[in-house]
């Protein structure tokens, strides 16, 4: 089927600037039922089907670019369709940018664990522990990216948003146990209410009814504070002489300096790069400095522990 027969079948375009809803009326499975039966038939290649591209997920798709046309051609601007602006699918990715984006901070994570576990294995400190799940569960958000930016469905998003909390409320709790892991009785403390949050949290996202506002600014406020504490620590380690620290005051100023893109918004360029996407792409190079101020400080810990023997 082709996209002028997908309209004149199926769709109904709205108004203009409606971002929430552009159609009048949502595409309905027995439409696109109706239109197979009258011999038209929509050619997919091996990626949509792969990734489950149904006949009506096809007529919003062909709808939303028919509609974008001609805003553009009317000289207006485009609008999101859904919430979403409107991407360019390759090899059926929803959102091929923030896919590679995701990608490239899944490689970075990976490489830098690779280093951590050649150079500490889990037995050799305590500490060591702390920092390979902290990386598990890093490469497990960003794995998560990549699968809901490719498809976004309820489950895609629920785990998506799951695992991004997961690694920024890491970020919080390594910080807290790094620096207070001596005063178990307030670390567990800790650790305890921002695991029942956690769980809460999810069970909220769990219901389908996402408030996008509170998930962000839970996102931000975790990470705030968890970027506030290594930010103090970094400056302890360095009125103390330390090299090694310059790396997380660089990862800690790096992240606040690109995080606006995360919390701005602009219509994707060439379309495929909109803030989300460019905002990913930046983050990627973070994890080396990241992993390197751990490496570091696992050295620093473990040459103090051996001076003491």
């Amino acid at each position: 089927m082709n996209a002028r027969e997908l309209l004149s079948a199926g769709c109904r375009q709205g108004r203009t600037g409606h971002f929430s809803e552009p159609w009048e009326r949502p595409v309905s499975s027995n439409e696109c039922t109706g239109m197979s039966r009258q011999n038209t038939t929509i050619q997919q290649d091996f990626w949509c089907r792969l990734f489950s591209w149904r006949c009506i997920d096809e007529c919003k798709y062909h709808c939303m670019w028919s509609a974008v046309k001609k805003l553009e051609n009317a000289g207006r601007q485009v609008v999101k369709f859904h919430g979403k602006w409107p991407f360019k699918r390759i090899m059926g990715m929803q959102e091929p940018a923030s896919v590679f984006a995701s990608l490239l901070n899944l490689l970075a994570n990976a490489y830098m664990y690779s280093k951590l576990r050649t150079e500490f294995s889990i037995k050799s400190r305590p500490m060591v522990l702390l920092w390979h799940l902290f990386a598990l569960v890093c490469m497990n958000a960003w794995v998560w990216s990549m699968v809901f930016h490719t498809r976004d469905t309820p489950f895609t998003e629920f785990m998506d948003y799951t695992c991004a909390l997961s690694m920024v409320m890491g970020l919080y709790v390594a910080a807290v146990v790094r620096i207070l892991h001596s005063q178990k009785k307030i670390v567990a403390t800790l650790l305890t209410g921002s695991l029942l949050y956690f769980a809460t949290h999810v069970r909220l996202l769990a219901t389908g009814v996402v408030d996008y506002d509170y998930n962000m600014t839970v996102n931000v406020i975790f990470g705030a504070v968890g970027s506030f504490i290594w930010l103090v620590y970094a400056g302890y380690l360095s009125a103390r002489g330390s090299r090694y620290s310059s790396r997380m005051l660089w990862f800690v100023t790096c992240s606040a300096v690109v995080l606006p893109l995360e919390l701005l918004d602009f219509p994707p360029v060439r379309r495929a790069w909109d803030a989300h996407a460019v905002w990913h792409l930046s983050t990627a190079p973070l994890p080396l400095l990241f992993y390197q101020f751990v490496i570091e400080d696992l050295r620093y810990t473990q040459s103090r522990q051996d001076k003491l023997l």
